[in-house]
């Protein structure tokens, strides 16, 4: 008997999903970041990931041809 497929969460919905293997130190870091900043470590490797692209960009556009 086949299962019919879920739909995703409303939250989830237009958005992909990724994995990162961490050190359980580092784990434990960004667990205890997001309890002490009241917030989401989904919302911290958001923010993460941002930086990260951000900083590239401006990598980029020093380098000739912004590329």
């Amino acid at each position: 008997m086949a299962r019919e497929p879920t739909k995703p969460q409303p939250s989830r919905t237009g958005k992909k999903s990724i994995s990162v293997y961490l050190l359980p130190d580092k784990w434990r870091e960004l667990k205890i970041l997001a309890a002490k900043t009241d917030t989401t470590i989904d919302a911290l490797m958001r923010r993460g990931v941002d930086l990260v692209l951000a900083e590239h960009k401006g990598k980029a556009a020093k380098r000739p041809g912004g590329a």
